[in-house]
């Protein structure tokens, strides 16, 4: 007998204490759970529950290790799906085999496993299984471990189901993120099952567990049939030792040592190969799996047999799959946001975690196949049963809960506060222009036109002394005096995230300007002019403009008078171009764009394409967003154009190929190095990223990935740039998406649970009390968070607006989902805005994108980490990101190559972060290290803070000399950084073109200094997110006093070669006449 028989006057502690292995063996299996508890599994479903419908995930994991690569084959797929569940699972695994090698070793010394009333030991099963806290793959060798030591039949089964469906974690997401009809008739249904399915399914399938003798002669005839491996595998187990032979903790170690590993071994060698082959079937499953297909083949049956069957089909395809755990409820948030029928997404949310082919294969070899298959077919039935619960309840929840949503809109209207713009300007002295003087180098200049140069004085740096690197300043301390009224609003795309701004000398005197656009609140934009380093307002004739929502603007001269002129376009309304009349703009003198049903110009660009002279307007577009897109975010109304300029500042529209999405950032760069500028548009939530190659006389085609000139871009693409990171004098190509670190533990502190608490900790950014901005900061959040398309909790709003705004984006959400527009009439109250954006959203969509994108081969891209390109050889672009480490800054918006200390080599800014997200990372500053590696020194250099960055401009603004940040903000006045300890000089060149377009876009400068060094920079208005670039060029030097020689590639292919030396610190000036 391996247990000791204590006297029989002798109590339960004594006889507890008596046995030393069982002491060692308890506090093994506590400390064993514990620390996987507390270091691991909570803490990892805390963040799942944090980020909710936001969590990374890819095939059927959470976590990648291998990275997916677009049109990479089948077996590669298959492979990296298999690898990334492996590594998702594997703390939960290597838990699960050692408390299963514990429980094994624990209850082999307890006499009584259970009771004689079945259901008395299925509750004893939910009790254990619930607080485990690992996916249902793992808790199947736990149920090994559990069946081996004897353990009741009902007890095993319970727990096996319980660990991953009855944790409170789960249970409590599931509540938070789903609906509660939703997430009640699933708690329901596993308690059922758990408590009462279990015991009726063993009665039914097999007596085993509800007697001892019958349990014995189970296990007698396991025995008789287990085949040469089971036997095998079963003389890995210890054999019994006699409690009296264990007679000192010496030797009561050693028991625990031998018992437990070899137990150990057996529960690897049962459950391990088992895990990986489900995996690798879970994967194949998954992969040779159209969902797509599969979400517009359910949506067309309507009777209801055929409903039926579809869900019956749901519910077999997800209990084979090995999820991880709270993967059902992640995976049904992201279903229902997009707009999934709940008959269908119930079954999945059920079925999907219970159970799996390996839990299967385990109770089938464990115990028997026909009560592996009798749990599979019961939990899968009752997965449907569920389905239709929740479809008859979701009739009457949907019809009441929406029905009480767009009642808050009646009466509701936004407080929009008046801030007319100003019409005449402050007083005060103009800027005094800056002074060039005509320097007289040597000059070798080859094509047309002939070339001069002046310089300007030489610029210094009053804050070199500066104990960080930038000082931060809120505008209205340099005269950017911009209000943030925020009234809710804001939250909604396109308002939280373009923040547009446009940086140019529009009075050509030396000092770049800005252009800031207000709050959605109130509309329109102000126009700063730079007087020598400190911004004064500016009056600018908006007319009708001045009410509507600026979503992106850019300051670029079309019409070759060399004064830029001004590009707006307007959130659904007009995209127009407001010529610059001696440094003034009106209304009146504007032209207007045919762009279409485009909801705004989100990624402008503009260059020459077609060697004319003058710049074209590339407008990628955008109209909707995640808003409203159903999963499906190819609008027609998104189609891109190029506006090609005719001169008499007239242009001709042309549609773009491509097939349309909502266009964050375009970038004009000569990819194919055929000496043609060709266009690059990248696309939020898709694949749907566009190279155009050109091919002259206005013709472009799209790039395939056959090509291989890009292995592939992003997926959720913010933004675009192109710099020369090593000096070699070859641009590398960087693209900017959601890049978030993997894990609170990876960034430290730099992850923040609710970003506005950041916001409102900061004294320079709320001067109001903590708690008072952060109820303020959250109310804002919420109509986003409880604004659904059918599934809306507006009532739990209780401020009147906030609520009624929770209302407005339940009735956009609807429109978009269901093409449902009965109640944007309703939105009136909110402004004509919110009507035309409730409308738009029903607009058509690309047929069959997905598959079309395929079948086009589009370059594709992957996922969850920015991409950097370096130029090979042989002329293609291959992969470098994760080797320079500029993987996962956060998520990104506009991020640009620049010299900020000014060392000689670029550096990298990406601006990060979403207002009101449940996870935000601040700024990432990563400094070039010789073109060899960069290192993030955002902190080190005063450029991070907790509120987040979608736009930036890079200007000089007080022209000392180095490179300045501008950042404008929809909650607090726009921030400065102001660069006052670069490490190095500088050297600015700026072209002045008359024979070309006049800013020089699209000419190449290669400087280089007396030590030999040499860079290379493109003049460019295009890439980035939201941010109008000021064409000019920006070189860092170093220690170098001078610069020796200036090279300038022209667009049209002239060259010019200027022979210094050239003073550091100065703006030079080239002009081609």
């Amino acid at each position: 007998m391996n247990t000791i028989q204590p006297h029989a006057g002798q109590g339960a502690i004594a006889r507890f204490l008596a046995d030393r292995r069982l002491i060692l063996a308890i506090a093994l299996t506590a400390f064993i759970a514990l620390y996987f508890w507390t270091q691991s599994r909570y803490p990892a479903l805390d963040e799942k529950a944090m980020m909710g419908g936001d969590t990374n995930m890819g095939g059927i994991a959470f976590d990648q290790i291998v990275e997916w690569l677009p049109n990479s084959g089948v077996l590669w797929e298959i492979a990296v799906n298999s690898v990334n569940w492996m590594y998702t699972n594997w703390k939960g695994m290597t838990f699960g085999v050692l408390f299963a090698a514990c429980a094994l070793t624990l209850f082999g010394l307890i006499e009584r496993r259970g009771f004689e009333n079945p259901f008395a030991n299925a509750a004893l099963g939910a009790a254990i299984g619930t607080p485990l806290g690992v996916c249902v793959n793992c808790a199947a060798p736990i149920a090994r471990g559990f069946h081996s030591a004897g353990m009741r039949l009902e007890t095993t089964l319970s727990a096996l189901v319980a660990s991953p469906t009855l944790n409170v974690i789960v249970v409590s997401m599931s509540f938070a993120l789903l609906p509660f009809h939703v997430a009640s008739i699933k708690l329901i249904a596993a308690l059922s099952f758990v408590l009462v399915g279990v015991p009726l399914l063993t009665r039914i399938l097999g007596k085993s567990g509800y007697r001892e003798e019958a349990l014995d002669l189970a296990h007698e005839k396991l025995d008789d049939n287990r085949d040469w491996l089971s036997r095998k595998l079963e003389a890995l187990r210890p054999l019994p030792v006699p409690a009296s032979d264990i007679d000192s903790w010496s030797k009561a170690f050693a028991w625990l040592a031998k018992t437990f590993g070899r137990n150990l071994l057996f529960i690897v060698a049962v459950t391990v190969p088992l895990m990986i082959l489900a995996g690798v079937l879970g994967s194949i499953l998954v992969t040779l799996f159209d969902w797509d297909e599969f979400r517009r083949t359910v949506g067309v049956p309507k009777s209801e047999i055929m409903i039926l069957l579809a869900m019956i089909g749901i519910a077999c395809l997800a209990i084979v799959l090995p999820v991880p755990i709270a993967f059902d409820v992640i995976l049904a948030v992201i279903l229902i946001n997009a707009g999934w029928p709940i008959k269908f997404v119930m079954p999945l949310l059920f079925a999907l975690g219970c159970y799996s082919i390996y839990s299967f294969m385990i109770v089938g070899r464990a115990v028997s196949w026909k009560i592996a298959g009798g749990m599979m077919a019961a939990l899968a039935g009752l997965a449907v049963v569920a389905g239709v619960a929740a479809s008859y309840a979701d009739k009457y929840v949907v019809l009441q809960a929406h029905e009480a949503n767009m009642a808050y809109l009646e009466g509701s209207t936004l407080d929009r506060p008046v801030a007319p713009l100003i019409t005449v300007a402050a007083e005060g002295p103009a800027a005094k222009s800056v002074t060039y003087q005509p320097v007289g180098p040597a000059i070798d200049h080859t094509g047309k036109g002939t070339v001069s140069a002046l310089s300007s004085q030489k610029m210094v740096n009053a804050g070199a002394d500066a104990e960080t690197g930038f000082h931060r300043l809120l505008g209205p301390e340099i005269g950017l005096d911009v209000q943030p009224y925020p009234v809710g609003i804001d939250v909604l795309e396109p308002y939280l995230m373009f923040w547009a701004m446009a940086s140019g000398d529009i009075e050509q005197d030396g000092w770049v300007d800005l252009a800031i656009a207000r709050n959605p609140s109130v509309g329109g934009l102000q126009l700063f002019s730079n007087r020598e380093g400190t911004f004064v307002e500016v009056p600018i004739d908006l007319g009708p403009l001045a009410d509507q929502y600026v979503g992106s603007m850019a300051f670029t001269d079309l019409n070759g008078d060399s004064l830029p002129d001004l590009m707006l376009s307007n959130f659904l309304y007009e995209t127009s171009i407001l010529w610059n009349r001696d440094g003034a703009f009106s209304h009146k003198d504007r032209t207007i764009l045919p762009n279409g049903n485009a909801g705004l110009v989100g990624a402008p660009a503009f260059a020459d394409l077609d060697d004319d002279g003058d710049l074209d307007f590339i407008a990628a577009n955008w109209t909707m967003g995640t808003v409203g897109n159903n999963a499906d975010p190819y609008l027609l109304a998104s189609q891109d154009r190029i506006f090609w300029n005719e001169g008499g500042e007239r242009f001709e529209a042309q549609e773009l190929t491509g097939i349309p999405g909502e266009s964050l950032s375009s970038l004009v760069a000569d990819i194919d190095l055929d000496g043609r500028p060709d266009i690059i548009i990248g696309d939020d939530v898709s694949t749907a990223d566009k190279i155009y190659l050109n091919k002259g006389g206005r013709n472009f085609v799209l790039a395939r990935k056959s090509d291989g000139l890009v292995p592939y871009l992003t997926t959720t693409t913010m933004s675009f740039d192109m710099g020369d990171i090593d000096n070699d004098l070859r641009e590398e190509f960087y693209s900017a998406q959601i890049a978030m670190p993997r894990g609170i533990a990876q960034i430290g502190d730099r992850i923040q649970d609710v970003p506005s608490i950041g916001y409102c900790e900061d004294k320079d950014f709320n001067q109001a009390p903590v708690s008072e901005c952060f109820v303020e900061a959250r109310n804002r959040s919420l109509p986003m968070d409880l604004g659904h398309s059918r599934y809306s909790k507006c009532g739990e709003i209780t401020d009147p607006t906030y609520r009624g705004m929770c209302a407005a984006v339940a009735a956009i959400r609807r429109s978009g989902y269901y093409y449902d527009t009965q109640y944007c009439g309703k939105l009136a109250d909110f402004g004509e805005i919110f009507v035309r954006h409730c409308e738009r959203a029903a607009t058509e969509r690309f047929p069959d994108a997905k598959k079309a994108i395929e079948e086009l081969d589009y370059v594709g891209g992957i996922r969850r980490r920015n991409v950097l390109l370096q130029r090979n050889e042989a002329g293609t672009f291959e992969d470098r990101t994760e080797d320079l480490a500029v993987d996962v800054p956060g998520w990104s918006w506009n991020s640009r190559f620049v010299d900020l200390d000014q060392d000689g080599w670029q550096d990298l800014f990406v601006g990060s972060g979403m207002i009101y997200h449940r996870g935000t990372v601040p700024n990432a500053y990563y400094r070039n290290q010789e073109g060899k590696v960069f290192l993030r020194e955002e902190a080190r250099f005063g450029l991070e803070d907790g509120m987040p960055t979608t736009s930036y401009a890079l200007i000089d603004y007080d022209r000392d000399g180095d490179m300045d940040v501008i950042r404008p903000s929809v909650v607090t006045q726009p921030i400065i950084h102001r660069n006052d300890a670069p490490s190095g000089a500088a050297f600015w060149v700026r072209l002045e073109d008359s024979i070309g377009n006049r800013a020089g876009v699209g000419a190449r400068i290669i400087i280089r200094t007396p030590a030999g060094t040499k860079q290379l920079r493109e003049v460019r208005q295009s890439g980035g997110f939201s941010s109008g670039i000021y064409p000019q060029a920006h070189f860092g030097i170093g220690d170098a006093n001078s610069v020796s020689e200036i090279e300038v590639l022209w667009r049209d292919g002239s060259k010019s070669v200027l022979t210094g030396p050239f003073a550091a610190n100065t703006e030079l000036v080239i002009r081609r006449r």
